[in-house]
Parts: structure tokens; sequence; C-alpha cells
């Protein structure tokens, strides 16, 4: 995966943050917190990637504008605009799942989206609400085919100073047919089986 510009690691800090936030403003009664939280994150996240959206479309004008100024840098310019577009392809297309995982066993829970992209082998995840992990593990996000096949390791990601992460189109095989996403917590390097118990986990 390649680097990515300050522009867009500042927006993936604020999307993620943004979930925290307005998990934040619900009721300080843990039940009532819960169902609430559970009731309203559709449409939360739903605004989150409609953000993401508007933002890279933004930043895509940006790039073809300094395409035509620098051709110096056209070269790196244009893998920037081909990622930018690819993200929003997966954010925006009708024909990709978008897949909420969640956790229940705990009184703050972590919450996460998946955008799956089927046909492109293309999937953005942002997660928020997750616990902090000592510096020996980290989460990693899995894709479970259908059909009994072994998951697939989507990216490893360690919670922000909000508590949140991103995962941006890992290397996943074009039409994989995922049967659902979960997420586990693995030692530092990852694991190539996922371990339990499963921290969140959505279809």
């Amino acid at each position: 995966m390649g680097e990515f510009s300050s522009g867009e690691r500042d927006a993936s800090k604020l999307f993620a943050g943004s979930i925290l936030y307005y998990f934040a403003m619900a009721d300080e009664d843990a039940n009532i917190r819960t169902s609430t939280a559970l009731a309203w994150i559709g449409w939360i996240l739903a605004a989150i990637f409609l953000a993401a959206a508007l933002w890279l479309a933004h930043h895509m004008a940006f790039v073809r504008g300094e395409l035509n100024l620098s051709e110096g840098d056209a070269s790196q310019l244009r893998v920037q605009l081909q990622h930018a577009e690819k993200i929003v392809g997966v954010l925006t297309s009708p024909d990709a799942a978008h897949i909420v995982l969640t956790e229940t066993r705990q009184p703050e829970h972590p919450v996460g989206e998946v955008s799956w992209q089927k046909n492109q082998g293309a999937l953005v995840f942002l997660a928020a609400g997750l616990r902090p992990l000592p510096a020996n593990r980290t989460y990693e996000l899995w894709l479970v085919p259908a059909g009994g096949k072994a998951p697939i390791p989507a990216g490893l990601f360690r919670p922000n100073a909000d508590r949140g992460a991103t995962v941006v189109l890992p290397p996943i095989p074009a039409d994989t047919d995922a049967k659902r996403f979960m997420v586990t917590e693995e030692p530092a390097a990852g694991s190539t089986i996922p371990s339990f118990p499963i921290v969140m986990e959505g279809q």
C-alpha cells in the first residue's frame, strides 16, 4: 500500500474521530448508550463516508489541476489521482457492499464499517471506539470467504489517539465472494489465521 499525503491522513483521523464524537454524546447509562449508538450508527457512518467521498472528490480535482502545472511531478500526481479515484469508487459505487461490524460483550463498543467492492477487490475500512493495545499487539481485519474457505488477512491496524483507525485498499483478489468480515487481536506482526475471541464482526 502506498504512502498517503498528510491531507489524507488528517481526513482519516477526522472521519474516525467523528464517530467517537457521536458516541460521546450518548446517554451516560451504558444500556441506553448502547441501544442509541447502534440505532444511529448506520446514519452516522453513512454521513462519514459521504464526507470522505466529497473530500476525495475535491482532492482529485486539485490533483488534476496540478497535472497541468508541473510535468516533472506528473507521474507521482497521477498515482495519487488513481488512488483517490479508487477510494471514491469503493465508497460510492452502487455495486459496493457496506458492512457494519460491532461488538456486544463490553460496555463500550468498538464499531467499524467495511465498504467492499467485489468486482475490483477494493476495500475501505473505518473503525472507532477501539480499545488501546500494548506495543506487542495489533488489530487485524479479515475477509471470510463463502464456501468454507480460509479467512483472508485484510490489513493490520492500531488505534490512533482518538481510538480510531483505517484500512485502505489492502491487496485482496478481485471477485472474492465475501461471507462476512471480522476483526481480531493479534501479535504485532499479524497472523495467518485469526485468533479468538473475535473483537467485532459483521456480514
